[in-house]
């Protein structure tokens, strides 16, 4: 589950980046928010300036929930949980992102990725090759390399 959980994380970030560049380009284009809302008909335009604001305010917690759930924060799950809920009103991209979001973070499977320390991907550093004379300083002790089986006192 921690592969969906970080294609979730990626999805989050690309369409967040793009929610919020195309947004601020609409608003660019036209000239701030009360130029976009002059240029169109009035009910048109509270749509359309409605959905460009949208855009740029959900582009921003997509791209930092994102970024947080690819690391198994658990707060970015809240987060996360959040602007799913909200991307399913943003026909057709964001409602898939937004069920796709909902089920991988609801899912019990994923419960134990965000309560436990998050894994540890470094490599192991090795150990240089001992020497031969740490090699026969080291003694073996044959009873200790024995496992000894004590009765239970219950028996």
């Amino acid at each position: 589950m921690d592969t969906h959980v970080k294609a979730l994380g990626l999805a989050n970030i690309i369409f967040g980046v793009c929610s919020f560049v195309l947004g601020l380009l609409a608003l660019i284009v036209y000239g701030g928010p009360f130029a976009v809302y002059n240029s169109f008909m009035d009910y048109m335009a509270l749509l359309i300036m409605g959905s460009v604001l949208f855009h740029v305010l959900i582009g921003i917690p997509c791209i930092i929930g994102g970024f947080y759930l690819r690391s198994f924060t658990e707060w970015s799950r809240s987060l996360v949980i959040v602007t799913s809920a909200l991307n399913i009103l943003n026909v057709p991209l964001g409602s898939i992102l937004g069920c796709y979001g909902l089920w991988v973070l609801l899912t019990p499977e994923t419960d134990p990725l965000f309560s436990a320390p998050p894994p540890d991907y470094r490599p192991k550093k090795a150990e240089p090759p001992a020497t031969a004379a740490e090699k026969s300083e080291r003694v073996v002790n044959p009873k200790a390399t024995r496992a000894t089986i004590v009765p239970s006192p219950r028996s």
